[in-house]
């Protein structure tokens, strides 16, 4: 029985945010694995995804590549229609019985959770695990179901990023620079 992670996102683009808190979930709960699952279509971001999914995994397994701790299901983006955390959950419950799933959040979405779709079977499938904030106090619902981790603050946005390259202003030190080598070469983000 393994105890794995789950990391779900647009990744639009993937950044050291996204890699801090797996790092920190990693190290904190005791995690086996965390396994990345980027997004189709979430239903709270419908309108926001900007690259194709193809770069937005490309980007992901560059981001990723070489730790052994880190995998990436592609699970999401073969479904059809709004990615619902709960149907994923289904999914992996399915492929793999006996591991212990974590579902990986950010504070933001502590209060949120409840109005995702199904949530009282997300927690049944899984232990919903948030990265605490200093000075966060959580609210709504399920904050007292939730396991929380703390992490060091980053203040990193893919929307910022996406703000940032369309400004022409510099990235560097909010993503892996084989990431950012993947964006100006494949020209994303620039019309955002």
């Amino acid at each position: 029985m393994a105890r794995v992670g789950i990391l779900g996102g647009t990744f639009d683009p993937p950044h050291n945010g996204h890699i801090a808190i797996a790092r920190a979930a990693l190290d904190q709960l005791r995690l086996s694995k965390i396994i990345f699952v980027p997004a189709r279509i979430q239903p709270h971001k419908i309108l926001t995804t900007t690259a194709p999914a193809e770069a937005r995994l490309d980007m992901l397994r560059l981001a990723l590549d070489g730790d052994d701790a880190f995998e990436i299901s592609d699970i999401e983006l073969r479904r059809n229609g709004p990615s619902y955390t709960v149907d994923t959950l289904e999914e992996f419950r399915q492929e793999r019985p006996h591991d212990d799933f974590f579902l990986i959040i950010g504070a933001d979405n502590i209060s949120e959770i409840e109005t995702w779709h199904n949530p009282g079977r997300i927690f049944e499938l899984a232990t919903v695990a948030a990265a605490n904030r200093p000075n966060f106090t959580p609210s709504g619902k399920y904050m007292h179901a939730i396991v929380y981790f703390s992490m060091t603050p980053t203040d990193i946005s893919s929307t910022e990023i996406r703000e940032r390259i369309a400004g022409g202003r510099p990235i560097s030190e909010m993503l892996p620079s084989v990431v950012e080598e993947y964006i100006k070469k494949n020209g994303l983000y620039s019309n955002v």
